[in-house]
């Protein structure tokens, strides 16, 4: 993981982004191990099918809701992923993921990222998206478009925090807390509803962004 936080100091270089499957990251100078995905994901695919020169492996986080399951599966989040040489070298997230980002900001927030504080004790990793323009920074109604319902919403005062949680669902497509757990959040103004930070927790490593812009 530490590896591929370097090579997004030089995102062109060793990285891509498109369209053609759904959101679609592209790993040029993988580093990433077949190994290294089933244990960061606690678990084999809900399926493997062969792919022109390796594998297409499915995984899928289930979305939890705390009362209400009015929306099904609607906003579970499926994720395909490449294996070319025992090596990740794609990950596809669903096509409503570009509805709100367009894939020139998305590569300059993960860009960002390459120089994101790393604490090996904490096991997290925080990092700052500074923007040119606030119209650019996603909004808590941007995030509820994509990703539904929250689980939670909690009242900070200026702001507020959702809160999202998901199961991965093991062979058997069944989706338990026993299972691999994705905890994420977002942190929103209540006035102009543009997002403060972004972080998530899953396998135990912590992850955040600050957003900001360089206007008032």
């Amino acid at each position: 993981m530490l590896n591929v936080k370097d090579q997004l100091n030089d995102f062109e270089t060793n990285f891509d982004l498109n369209d053609e499957r759904g959101l679609t990251l592209v790993f040029k100078n993988p580093v990433l191990l077949s190994d290294d995905v089933l244990w960061l994901m606690k678990g084999s695919p809900v399926s493997v099918k062969p792919e022109e020169e390796g594998q297409l492996w499915t995984y899928v986080f289930q979305k939890q809701h705390t009362t209400s399951q009015e929306e099904g599966d609607e906003y579970d989040i499926p994720i395909l992923m490449v294996m070319q040489d025992d090596k990740l070298t794609e990950v596809t997230f669903p096509k409503r993921f570009l509805k709100n980002l367009s894939i020139p900001l998305l590569k300059k927030m993960l860009a960002s990222m390459g120089n994101a504080d790393i604490s090996k004790l904490r096991k997290s990793a925080s990092s700052k998206y500074t923007g040119e323009d606030p119209t650019e920074i996603p909004t808590s109604d941007n995030v509820m478009e994509t990703l539904g319902v929250p689980y939670e919403v909690d009242d900070l005062g200026e702001n507020s925090k959702l809160s999202y949680l998901y199961y991965l669902e093991d062979t058997q497509g069944i989706a338990s807390k026993d299972n691999l757990n994705f905890d994420l959040w977002f942190i929103a103004d209540n006035q102009d509803k543009s997002l403060k930070k972004v972080g998530g927790k899953i396998r135990g490593i912590k992850l955040s962004m600050d957003f900001e812009t360089t206007q008032e």
